[in-house]
């Protein structure tokens, strides 16, 4: 009984953090369109989606990592993805391309906040190429909002694929659903009697 205890705990915090894997390749790829406020449970500011085939031989093309799409930022701008709900993520990490590569260097930099205090940042911008995707790991645990800096805002257009979180609930599972997990859990240690 300890055992289907225990298993019963573990399903119960199981419910309450995801992991998740946003590739945008349900997305129109439009690159005229913003992504919207609660996709994925996130806001996305100053965000679009960019289908890589639309662009040949660009940055954007070699910068989708997995299906057709990935996302960019509009206008060249600053970055912010916030959670659409209570609670917190962890960024975990992204695969980052610069679209284009001209005379100067693309460089990007983060900041994690939680509750509009700063968490974390870089001490040094990461430099990006255009040719093939650099995957940026953070590991940032418990915020609720991710910056994105281009060292020239307006200039630095870059492609974003495989944005990977945990996202960390605050909410608790519906009775409904614990009642319907205990009654399981009852009904197994019966038959376990029985036999």
């Amino acid at each position: 009984m300890k055992k289907m205890m225990l298993g019963f705990y573990l399903l119960l915090c199981s419910t309450l953090a995801s992991a998740a894997v946003i590739d945008f390749d349900d997305l129109s790829g439009n690159t005229f369109n913003t992504i919207a406020d609660g996709y994925q449970g996130f806001n996305w500011t100053t965000l679009g989606s960019v289908n890589g085939s639309e662009f040949p031989g660009s940055g954007y093309e070699a910068g989708v990592v997995s299906g057709n799409n990935a996302a960019f930022n509009f206008f060249a701008d600053d970055v912010s993805i916030s959670l659409a709900s209570e609670g917190s993520f962890d960024f975990i990490g992204a695969f980052f391309t610069a679209a284009w590569v001209g005379d100067y260097y693309h460089e990007i930099s983060f900041e994690g906040w939680l509750d509009g205090v700063l968490v974390y940042s870089l001490d040094s911008a990461i430099a990006l190429a255009d040719d093939t995707p650099t995957w940026i790991q953070l590991d940032w645990a418990g915020i609720d909002q991710l910056n994105i800096y281009s060292n020239l805002a307006g200039w630095d257009f870059w492609a974003m694929d495989d944005f990977t979180v945990n996202i960390n609930s605050t909410s608790v599972p519906e009775s409904s659903g614990v009642v319907l997990m205990l009654m399981g859990l009852l009904g197994m240690s019966l038959l376990r009697r029985r036999a």
